[in-house]
Protein backbone atom coordinates (compact mmCIF):
# COMPACT_ATOMS: atom_id res chain seq x y z
CA UNK A 1 0.00 0.00 0.00
CA UNK A 2 0.90 3.05 -0.66
CA UNK A 3 3.16 5.28 1.74
CA UNK A 4 2.07 9.16 2.31
CA UNK A 5 4.04 11.31 5.01
CA UNK A 6 2.40 14.82 6.30
CA UNK A 7 4.35 17.26 7.77
CA UNK A 8 3.35 19.81 10.25
CA UNK A 9 3.82 21.97 13.61
CA UNK A 10 0.85 21.03 15.33
CA UNK A 11 -3.04 20.24 14.90
CA UNK A 12 -3.04 21.45 11.67
CA UNK A 13 -2.09 17.63 10.44
CA UNK A 14 -5.25 16.22 11.45
CA UNK A 15 -7.88 17.79 8.77
CA UNK A 16 -4.69 17.87 5.86
CA UNK A 17 -5.29 13.70 7.27
CA UNK A 18 -9.00 13.68 7.28
CA UNK A 19 -8.95 15.04 3.60
CA UNK A 20 -5.98 13.00 2.58
CA UNK A 21 -8.23 9.46 3.99
CA UNK A 22 -11.27 11.09 1.61
CA UNK A 23 -9.30 10.92 -1.68
CA UNK A 24 -6.09 7.84 -1.30
CA UNK A 25 -5.87 4.75 -0.08
CA UNK A 26 -2.31 4.80 2.12
CA UNK A 27 -0.79 4.17 5.47
CA UNK A 28 -0.18 7.79 6.85
CA UNK A 29 3.12 8.86 9.10
CA UNK A 30 2.27 12.50 10.64
CA UNK A 31 5.51 13.86 11.55
CA UNK A 32 4.76 16.68 13.79
CA UNK A 33 7.39 19.23 14.50
CA UNK A 34 6.11 20.23 18.05
CA UNK A 35 9.64 22.12 18.54
CA UNK A 36 9.36 24.50 15.98
CA UNK A 37 5.83 25.57 16.65
CA UNK A 38 5.09 27.94 15.16
CA UNK A 39 6.72 27.70 11.67
CA UNK A 40 5.05 31.08 10.07
CA UNK A 41 7.13 32.88 12.68
CA UNK A 42 10.40 30.78 11.34
CA UNK A 43 12.68 33.04 8.66
CA UNK A 44 13.18 31.55 5.22
CA UNK A 45 16.69 29.12 5.97
CA UNK A 46 14.79 27.99 8.80
CA UNK A 47 11.52 26.94 6.88
CA UNK A 48 14.66 25.47 4.05
CA UNK A 49 16.36 23.10 7.08
CA UNK A 50 13.13 21.84 8.67
CA UNK A 51 11.53 21.55 5.39
CA UNK A 52 14.83 19.54 3.89
CA UNK A 53 15.47 17.61 7.10
CA UNK A 54 11.65 16.52 7.75
CA UNK A 55 11.52 15.48 4.40
CA UNK A 56 14.29 13.27 3.91
CA UNK A 57 12.94 11.67 7.62
CA UNK A 58 10.21 10.43 6.23
CA UNK A 59 11.33 9.17 2.74
CA UNK A 60 14.01 7.19 4.43
CA UNK A 61 10.49 5.94 6.38
CA UNK A 62 9.36 4.49 3.42
CA UNK A 63 7.22 7.62 2.03
CA UNK A 64 6.61 7.60 -1.33
CA UNK A 65 4.42 10.77 -0.93
CA UNK A 66 5.09 13.38 1.23
CA UNK A 67 2.95 16.84 2.25
CA UNK A 68 4.03 19.70 3.47
CA UNK A 69 0.55 20.47 5.45
CA UNK A 70 2.38 23.97 6.59
CA UNK A 71 1.32 26.54 4.33
CA UNK A 72 4.46 28.57 5.49
CA UNK A 73 7.00 25.47 4.57
CA UNK A 74 4.89 25.11 1.33
CA UNK A 75 5.51 28.70 0.55
CA UNK A 76 9.06 28.68 0.95
CA UNK A 77 10.29 24.43 0.49
CA UNK A 78 8.17 23.40 -1.93
CA UNK A 79 10.16 24.51 -5.15
CA UNK A 80 13.41 23.15 -3.62
CA UNK A 81 11.79 19.66 -4.39
CA UNK A 82 10.81 20.73 -8.08
CA UNK A 83 14.04 18.04 -9.56
CA UNK A 84 14.14 15.80 -6.88
CA UNK A 85 12.94 12.19 -7.31
CA UNK A 86 10.94 12.61 -4.24
CA UNK A 87 7.32 13.03 -4.89
CA UNK A 88 6.47 16.20 -2.50
CA UNK A 89 3.24 17.93 -2.40
CA UNK A 90 2.49 21.36 -0.70
CA UNK A 91 -0.63 24.04 0.66
CA UNK A 92 -1.12 26.64 -0.53
CA UNK A 93 -2.89 29.61 0.82
CA UNK A 94 -6.12 29.59 -1.51
CA UNK A 95 -5.88 33.49 -2.19
CA UNK A 96 -6.36 33.16 -6.05
CA UNK A 97 -9.44 30.66 -5.53
CA UNK A 98 -10.83 33.06 -3.46
CA UNK A 99 -10.24 35.92 -5.62
CA UNK A 100 -12.38 34.04 -8.59
CA UNK A 101 -15.02 33.93 -6.34
CA UNK A 102 -15.84 37.36 -5.58
CA UNK A 103 -15.58 41.33 -7.05
CA UNK A 104 -14.82 42.24 -3.13
CA UNK A 105 -11.68 41.97 -1.25
CA UNK A 106 -10.14 38.42 0.12
CA UNK A 107 -8.99 38.46 3.41
CA UNK A 108 -5.89 36.36 3.98
CA UNK A 109 -5.86 35.01 7.47
CA UNK A 110 -2.65 33.09 8.92
CA UNK A 111 0.80 33.13 10.02
CA UNK A 112 3.31 35.80 9.42
CA UNK A 113 5.46 34.42 6.48
CA UNK A 114 2.86 32.66 4.47
CA UNK A 115 0.33 36.07 5.07
CA UNK A 116 3.24 37.86 3.52
CA UNK A 117 4.33 35.86 0.92
CA UNK A 118 0.65 36.49 -0.45
CA UNK A 119 1.03 39.35 -3.53
CA UNK A 120 -2.46 39.53 -5.50
CA UNK A 121 -4.02 42.94 -5.12
CA UNK A 122 -6.92 43.75 -3.31
CA UNK A 123 -6.79 41.92 -0.95
CA UNK A 124 -6.71 42.34 3.20
CA UNK A 125 -3.74 40.83 4.96
CA UNK A 126 -4.37 39.46 8.81
CA UNK A 127 -1.34 38.23 10.71
CA UNK A 128 -2.62 36.10 13.40
CA UNK A 129 1.22 34.70 15.02
CA UNK A 130 -0.67 33.41 18.22
CA UNK A 131 -3.07 31.34 16.08
CA UNK A 132 -1.21 27.44 16.65
CA UNK A 133 -0.56 27.55 20.17
CA UNK A 134 -4.12 28.83 20.15
CA UNK A 135 -5.09 25.89 18.34
CA UNK A 136 -3.26 22.94 20.34
CA UNK A 137 -5.57 24.49 23.84
CA UNK A 138 -8.63 23.48 22.27
CA UNK A 139 -10.33 25.89 23.47
CA UNK A 140 -12.94 26.96 20.87
CA UNK A 141 -13.94 30.19 22.86
CA UNK A 142 -10.89 31.89 22.83
CA UNK A 143 -10.02 30.75 19.48
CA UNK A 144 -13.50 32.70 18.58
CA UNK A 145 -12.71 35.84 20.36
CA UNK A 146 -8.82 35.72 19.25
CA UNK A 147 -10.39 35.97 15.65
CA UNK A 148 -12.95 38.43 16.30
CA UNK A 149 -10.21 40.45 17.70
CA UNK A 150 -7.77 40.41 14.93
CA UNK A 151 -10.43 40.57 12.35
CA UNK A 152 -13.36 42.49 13.26
CA UNK A 153 -12.26 46.02 12.30
CA UNK A 154 -12.16 44.63 8.32
CA UNK A 155 -15.57 43.66 8.78
CA UNK A 156 -17.53 44.79 5.64
CA UNK A 157 -14.85 45.05 3.40
CA UNK A 158 -14.68 41.42 2.57
CA UNK A 159 -16.84 38.60 1.81
CA UNK A 160 -14.45 35.73 1.60
CA UNK A 161 -11.24 34.50 3.37
CA UNK A 162 -8.29 32.38 2.17
CA UNK A 163 -6.51 30.41 5.18
CA UNK A 164 -2.84 30.70 4.82
CA UNK A 165 -2.15 28.16 8.23
CA UNK A 166 -2.82 24.92 8.85
CA UNK A 167 -4.30 24.91 11.81
CA UNK A 168 -6.69 27.36 10.72
CA UNK A 169 -8.76 24.48 8.55
CA UNK A 170 -9.19 22.57 11.92
CA UNK A 171 -11.08 25.53 13.00
CA UNK A 172 -13.03 26.67 10.22
CA UNK A 173 -16.17 26.82 11.93
CA UNK A 174 -15.09 29.10 14.40
CA UNK A 175 -14.25 31.87 11.64
CA UNK A 176 -17.91 30.99 10.74
CA UNK A 177 -18.99 31.99 14.09
CA UNK A 178 -17.56 34.87 13.76
CA UNK A 179 -18.17 35.91 10.24
CA UNK A 180 -21.34 33.65 9.11
CA UNK A 181 -21.96 34.94 5.83
CA UNK A 182 -18.76 34.89 4.74
CA UNK A 183 -17.32 32.20 2.07
CA UNK A 184 -14.58 30.39 3.76
CA UNK A 185 -11.42 29.26 1.73
CA UNK A 186 -8.81 26.28 3.30
CA UNK A 187 -5.56 25.45 1.83
CA UNK A 188 -6.23 21.42 1.63
CA UNK A 189 -8.51 21.49 -2.20
CA UNK A 190 -5.38 22.28 -4.03
CA UNK A 191 -3.28 19.19 -2.56
CA UNK A 192 -6.46 16.94 -2.59
CA UNK A 193 -6.78 17.42 -5.94
CA UNK A 194 -2.93 16.43 -7.21
CA UNK A 195 -2.87 13.33 -5.18
CA UNK A 196 -6.18 12.35 -6.41
CA UNK A 197 -4.51 12.63 -9.78
CA UNK A 198 -1.68 10.82 -8.93
CA UNK A 199 -2.73 7.75 -7.20
CA UNK A 200 -5.80 5.65 -7.48
CA UNK A 201 -8.07 5.14 -4.48
CA UNK A 202 -8.67 1.58 -3.86
CA UNK A 203 -11.63 1.67 -1.63
CA UNK A 204 -11.60 -1.52 -0.02
CA UNK A 205 -8.01 -0.87 1.41
CA UNK A 206 -7.70 1.18 4.90
CA UNK A 207 -4.50 2.30 6.05
CA UNK A 208 -2.85 2.90 9.23
CA UNK A 209 -1.76 6.16 11.06
CA UNK A 210 0.84 6.59 13.09
CA UNK A 211 2.05 10.33 14.63
CA UNK A 212 5.07 11.11 15.85
CA UNK A 213 7.32 14.54 16.72
CA UNK A 214 10.60 14.84 14.91
CA UNK A 215 12.69 12.51 17.49
CA UNK A 216 10.36 9.65 16.44
CA UNK A 217 8.85 9.65 19.45
CA UNK A 218 4.72 8.82 19.35
CA UNK A 219 2.38 11.34 19.99
CA UNK A 220 -1.02 9.43 19.00
CA UNK A 221 -2.30 10.08 22.56
CA UNK A 222 -1.33 13.41 22.85
CA UNK A 223 -3.52 14.20 19.85
CA UNK A 224 -6.29 11.59 20.46
CA UNK A 225 -8.73 14.53 21.01
CA UNK A 226 -8.57 15.96 17.96
CA UNK A 227 -8.41 12.79 15.61
CA UNK A 228 -11.38 11.16 17.12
Amino acid sequence: MLSVGIVDDGVGFVPTLAKLRQVVSANFVCLVEEKELPLGCKNSKQLMDIGATAVHKLSDMGCQAIVLSSVALTSRCLKSFADSALDVFGCDAPVLHATTYTASKVLVAGDPFAVRAQTLPDIIKVEMPDFPQLAQSQNERIIVRYISDMCEKYAGQFDCIALANSSMNFYKHSFSRVFPNVKIFDSLEGVARRIRKKYKKTPKEEGVCTVIDADGNSLEEKYRFFLE
